[in-house]
């Protein structure tokens, strides 16, 4: 799960620095946007109910100029229909009185006539007949049934617009005929051209069954386009007023403002496209974000100033720690501040001031305890090669001045007189070794051919102590920059160890491979992996720490350098060496070498954790 983590996050947000900067910038732009965003829908709401009661205002305002204007001819109908010359049905009568109104009211009007029962025109206001018979009109029929008749839009000659009127003449409560009057609607076409909302707003209106009355573009009068769903007619006439957002035929987004006329069937629509009602709330959203943005950009300033003034304290803390972490306790952390860091900082100082002081007395009390223990341990190691030098050199010389003595004897102490000398040499070396460590020169070499060199240097040994020596080589060819000198002795080391751990004999298996393992960077490095599996008695769990230090041995004739100087020569090449072992049942010793060591290595490119 940590390692899934690992992987979600992204590598920017692990850095302080960048957590402190976008926390900083989300903090202080947050509540702008949603500021933002509710004075956005506060102003829509405020500017849509504005526009609502405006556009309602208009509608109102323009029924009640279209009934005063009905309402006008109309009235002058129902007066009409009391006087006598109209009851009498007498066409000579009806044709003065009607020739004198339409001459009083000729915008209003454009023909009054009658019909009697038959369905035949009695008289008109214009010269002569226009039907033979009314039978089938529809204005006739429901209205000398005592219906009302809902007038639709026609057109005369000259295609302007009219409605026809149609009242009963009653005489002694009965219907005698019909009073009929085509009312001209170009004002109403006049009036609904003049309503302008906007840029592109206009109102029209349209009959309860669909028929469209006025609209500015004529042609859909004309036509009679459908220019709003009959279902929207029919909510509407449910209402005296209502507003709503709806389709135009063209598929744009309207709102509407509708007022029913009952008396007339008729609706007055008021309409405008939604984006362009809207628009000021759009550019006031627009100028918001605007806003916005700068504050952000103001604030992502301002947090990165303030994030530089956190984080550069705390980094320059960092870097004195790691100085100190890597051995330079005579640097000193300067921060020219006064807060908590600054106190923080000091303590450093003195911590390391401390550490410093501590570490000379401990590497002179260590001194003098190595020069102890390295006392002892030579004396101890040169004093038996000196005693049996002593006592060879002394049968020598009795050998040397006896005449008779015999050549063979005499070179056979002369050897072992020699092998104590090689044998004081190394020791030497080795101890030169510890304390000194040589130069390391790194060329390309193939581990497998030092493997196999320092693997046939112990083929006689490995014969005699009865131990089988079997290689598990990958297939790849295992290429790095290694000193190859100093990677033979490892090699040599750490067999003579598993030679030392089977004493009984056993097997010794010697595996190549290429692993990639994870460094303290936390970046992944390919390795070479060399590992030693022997067969022997195994190690402690509580001693396995240990076996890597100086002078630390668990056999009577060890010196204890062995696999401290592998282990020495092995951190000078960047890798690690671990050991994994159980009493009694073998060893195992793992060595990691990246394979790009020497120039294009770094201290920190050592492995902190081997694949099991």
């Amino acid at each position: 799960m940590r390692a899934l983590r690992r992987r979600i996050r992204a590598p920017i947000f692990r850095r302080l620095s960048t957590r402190l900067l976008f926390t900083l910038t989300m903090l202080s732009a947050l509540p702008l946007i949603v500021v933002g965003l509710f004075m956005r829908s506060v102003t829509q709401e405020s500017i849509s109910e504005v526009i609502r009661n405006q556009n309602s205002l208009i509608a109102r305002r323009a029924a009640n100029e279209i009934k005063l204007f009905l309402n006008t001819p109309n009235t002058l109908l129902k007066i009409l229909l009391e006087t006598r010359d109209i009851i009498d049905m007498n066409p000579f009568t009806q044709k003065l009185i009607l020739t004198k109104v339409i001459t009083e009211y000729e915008p209003v009007f454009d023909r009054i006539f009658t019909i009697d029962s038959l369905g035949q025109e009695i008289a008109t206001s214009d010269f002569g007949p226009h039907e033979t018979n009314y039978l089938d009109k529809d204005y006739f029929v429901e209205t000398f049934e005592g219906q009302k008749y809902r007038p639709s839009v026609n057109f005369n000659e000259a295609q302007e617009p009219y409605v026809i009127s149609s009242y009963p003449i009653r005489q002694f409560d009965q219907i005698v005929g019909v009073l009929v009057a085509e009312i001209n609607l170009k004002s109403i076409w006049d009036l609904v051209d003049d309503i302008k909302i906007g840029e592109t707003g206009n109102a029209f209106v349209v009959s309860g069954q669909d028929k469209l009355i006025a609209h500015p573009d004529k042609k859909k009068v004309i036509d009679q386009s459908m220019v709003i769903d009959m279902e929207i007619i029919e909510e509407v006439k449910q209402t005296t007023e209502s507003s709503r957002v709806f389709n135009s035929p063209e598929g744009t987004s309207m709102l509407g403002t509708f007022v029913y006329l009952h008396e007339f069937d008729w609706i007055i629509v008021i309409q405008q496209p939604v984006d362009e009602a809207f628009s000021v709330a759009s550019t006031m959203l627009y100028q918001v974000f605007g806003f916005v943005a700068l504050v952000i950009i103001v604030a992502i300033l301002l947090a990165y100033l303030l994030e530089k003034r956190i984080t550069f304290p705390l980094t320059t803390l960092m870097n004195g720690v790691k100085r100190y972490a890597e051995g330079d306790l005579n640097f000193r952390i300067k921060i020219e501040k006064y807060d908590e860091i600054t106190l923080l900082a000091e303590e450093f100082n003195s911590m390391a001031g401390n550490l410093l002081e501590n570490q000379l007395k401990l590497r002179r009390v260590e001194r003098l305890a190595a020069m102890s223990k390295f006392a002892t341990l030579v004396s101890h190691e040169i004093r038996n090669p000196l005693n049996s030098m002593n006592i060879n050199m002394q049968i020598l010389k009795r050998e040397m001045e006896s005449p008779s003595g015999d050549s063979e004897k005499k070179q056979k102490y002369f050897n072992i007189i020699t092998s104590e000398i090689n044998r004081m040499e190394n020791l030497i070396k080795n101890f030169l070794m510890i304390s000194r460590p040589p130069r390391v020169d790194f060329l390309p070499n193939d581990l497998h051919s030092i493997l196999d060199e320092v693997i046939l240097m112990h083929k006689a040994n490995a014969e005699q102590q009865n131990v089988h020596i079997q290689k598990e080589y990958s297939n790849r060819k295992m290429m790095a920059n290694v000193d190859r000198d100093q990677m033979k002795q490892v090699f040599h080391n750490i067999i003579i160890n598993a030679f030392q751990a089977m004493p009984e004999g056993g097997d010794l298996t010697v595996r190549t491979s290429i692993k990639r393992l994870r460094n303290r960077m936390d970046q992944i490095v390919r390795t070479i992996r060399i590992e030693f599996i022997d067969s022997g008695i195994g190690i402690p769990k509580d001693k396995i720490k240990e076996i890597f230090e100086v002078y630390y041995t668990m056999k009577k004739t060890g010196t204890g350098l062995g696999l401290a100087i592998a282990r020495q020569i092995i951190e000078g090449h960047f890798g690690t060496i671990q050991v994994k072992s159980e009493l009694g049942e073998g060893t195992r010793l793992i060595v990691d070498i990246p394979i790009k060591t020497g120039s294009v290595a770094h201290k920190d490119d050592k492995q902190v954790n081997v694949e099991q």
